[in-house]
């Protein structure tokens, strides 16, 4: 099933940020059967720990979110006609994540899988800090930040043995 935003109503954007999460978290459990090395195997189970964090947070967040929200359109759907083109080009739309993982044969293919991962995930997560209120931000600016932080280690970790 593909993932989906019609309204903009704080569960839509809690469903579909936990959807990515639960994706992250699942690929990178994955991962760490499938590559060589202490450090990546490393890198990649902690990372599948914070995105198991980041479905809480995202969670704890939907408590407060319930009101829709009214983007500032030219034309009608312009807002939610490009968060759909976010959403259905993200690396882990439309639950590939099996197919995806199938195809990792070397650590290079998971971290590259990983940062496209990361990489989309912050287009969305900034998308969605705009449609949310003031302790909304707060969150998803952290989870922002966090994301950023996983797109650093991902591309840090010592691959040139």
């Amino acid at each position: 099933m593909a993932w989906s935003m019609i309204n903009f109503s704080g569960e839509e954007i809690v469903k579909l940020a936990v959807a990515i999460e639960q994706q992250g978290q699942k690929f990178y459990e994955i991962a760490v059967g499938k590559v060589d090395g202490i450090e990546i195997k490393a890198m990649f189970t902690a990372l599948a720990g914070e995105e198991k964090q980041h479905i809480s947070d995202f969670e704890a967040l939907g408590a407060g979110l319930g009101q829709e929200f009214f983007p500032n359109e030219s034309y009608v759907s312009e807002y939610s006609n490009y968060i759909q083109a976010l959403i259905d080009n993200h690396v882990f739309n439309h639950d590939n994540i099996d197919k995806l993982a199938a195809g990792v044969t070397t650590a290079r293919e998971a971290l590259a899988v990983a940062l496209q991962f990361e990489k989309d995930s912050i287009l969305i997560f900034q998308e969605l800090y705009n449609v949310v209120d003031a302790s909304g931000k707060d969150i998803i600016g952290k989870l922002i930040e966090q994301e950023k932080q996983h797109i650093h280690k991902l591309s840090t970790v010592g691959l040139a043995k």
